[in-house]
């Protein structure tokens, strides 16, 4: 009995398809194809990219998509094997006009049928928080930028040399009117030296840094899923559009997982890096303080 992958490539052999052809129009590269029809699962991102790109074979070979992707569940072991349901020819006609119906009012709302559409909700919440938390580190990063007050004339200052100024002393207090002008941060104020957790914002522009942080941007010249673990913390991987750009900043390492390493460029402290990689190759690379540390395919 053939395998998983033997059958998806015995039914594109069947319709005379080519895994270039495929490639083209679910923009999934050929490496990633080919690794789906040898069974070799571990060399997919995985989780719902894994789904994503079986539905997506599907679409353009021409095989029923949720049958599919059951198949695929129980090669890969995701979940325990599942008895199919026996339906009545008029109860399978129904199921299928009824799927048809929902993709098409997917289609007429502007939301994509494919690979990435169930995430829609969970894509505009994380936007959501990465602009609250740009937003507050620009506030924070002018809140310190804020004029100092000015120091006393020369010819104040010699018969006030005994009064420190406010340059000299940490201590003076500021008058109500320079108060009430700029209230003192509840989060920065409190901690200044406690370090911020890493975050990634897509923006074009560098976030602003605190000090020993560096920044690594991610501009996508074709389409990329990038998976980001910052400082240990793991942040959630995202699909990147062509022409567009995420920026991640920390302390002491940033990983970068690509799906499609010839499709994206890096940026070291606004500086372009050179990680190699072709398109549609996974490749991890790990910054530090310093730079690239190291750039590795994943096999």
């Amino acid at each position: 009995m053939p395998s998983f992958g033997e059958k998806l490539k015995q039914e594109r052999e069947k319709r005379k398809i080519t895994l270039e052809q495929i490639s083209l129009s679910t923009k999934i590269g050929t490496r990633m194809l080919q690794a789906l029809e040898e069974d070799k699962f571990n060399q997919l991102p995985g989780g719902i990219f894994n789904k994503g790109f079986v539905r997506a074979y599907s679409r353009v070979v021409g095989l029923d998509e949720d049958q599919t992707v059951a198949e695929y569940l129980q090669a890969s072991g995701d979940v325990p094997p599942v008895m199919p349901e026996v339906l009545s020819r008029e109860e399978a006609a129904r199921e299928r006009a009824s799927q048809r119906e929902k993709s098409e009012e997917r289609h007429s709302a502007g939301f994509d049928s494919g690979i990435f559409g169930r995430q829609m909700p969970w894509g505009w919440f994380a936007a959501i928080l990465l602009c609250v938390a740009l937003a507050l580190s620009v506030w924070s990063h002018r809140r310190h930028q804020s004029p100092k007050p000015a120091a006393p004339p020369a010819a104040e200052s010699d018969s006030r040399s005994s009064v420190p100024t406010p340059a000299a002393s940490s201590n003076v207090v500021a008058p109500p009117s320079a108060v009430a002008a700029n209230p003192p941060s509840a989060t920065i104020g409190s901690a200044p030296t406690e370090p911020k957790a890493p975050t990634a914002t897509s923006s074009g522009a560098n976030p602003p840094l605190a000090a020993g942080e560096f920044t690594v941007s991610i501009r996508a010249r074709e389409e990329s899923w990038v998976s980001i673990t910052s400082d240990g913390k793991a942040l959630p991987s995202q699909l990147l559009a062509a022409d567009s750009e995420v920026a991640v900043h920390a302390r002491k390492q940033i990983a970068i997982k690509l799906g499609n390493a010839g499709g994206v460029e890096l940026r070291f402290n606004g500086n372009r890096v050179a990680a190699g990689g072709d398109f549609g190759e996974v490749k991890t690379v790990t910054f530090g303080p310093t730079g690239l540390l190291e750039s590795t395919l994943t096999p």
